[in-house]
């Protein structure tokens, strides 16, 4: 027994019955541990939960990373949320883990380094937007609130395929995800923007 084997059975429990359905004393016997040797790892089962979505942002965090390799803002937006799908769709019961309300999980509030973690993925957003704003590539707006809008609609167009309610495979659905967003971005693009699109998919188009 690990700690990811830990957490990712507890965030089992907690998705399929809340937080009434994860005892420590159940999570060892599925695990096939004594309840004492769980006890070595958390203290309680909430300690636990908080741990399970502290978890959830270090994995999407880890996603989203990569997008620093890209060589233009615009390469390092577009990777950005490539990577908070992939991770949506790779890791489906930690990105449920991610909106979990605190009282949910058994408190009041989330602990500093939970906070911190959520910080850091929309920090991440936040500055890539800001870059393709001091690029010219979005207009003049104000990053947190042009973040937020994408954040928002991301999130909502994964969670509705998430529950199933989309009928459609997945590689259907990054395609729709893709085009959607294109739909929110094309209102705050500039011209840059557009044409450098264009550019891209003219490219892809070559190499497919």
């Amino acid at each position: 027994m690990n700690r990811n084997d830990i957490l990712t059975h507890a965030c089992e429990l907690y998705l399929q019955g809340g937080i009434e359905a994860v005892s420590m004393r159940r999570l060892a016997r599925d695990l096939g541990v004594t309840a004492p040797a769980l006890y070595k790892h958390y203290g309680n089962r909430e300690e636990m939960l908080l741990d399970v979505v502290s978890e959830a942002y270090r994995l999407c965090g880890e996603h989203l990373t990569g997008a620093l390799s890209g060589r233009t803002p615009r390469e390092r937006f577009r990777m950005a949320g490539e990577g908070y799908l992939d991770f949506a769709l790779k890791h489906p019961k930690f990105y449920e883990m991610m909106y979990a309300p605190a009282h949910t999980l058994g408190v009041k509030i989330f602990p500093d380094v939970v906070t911190a973690r959520m910080a850091g993925v929309g920090q991440f957003f936040n500055d890539r937007v800001r870059e393709c704003i001091d690029a010219g590539l979005l207009q003049p707006l104000d990053a947190q609130e042009v973040s937020l809008t994408l954040w928002a609609h991301a999130h909502g167009l994964i969670s509705i395929y998430l529950r199933g309610c989309l009928h459609m495979d997945e590689e259907v659905f990054r395609s729709v995800y893709f085009e959607s967003g294109w739909r929110v971005i094309h209102g705050m693009a500039t011209p840059q923007y557009e044409a450098e699109k264009e550019l891209e998919d003219m490219a892809e188009g070559a190499s497919g």
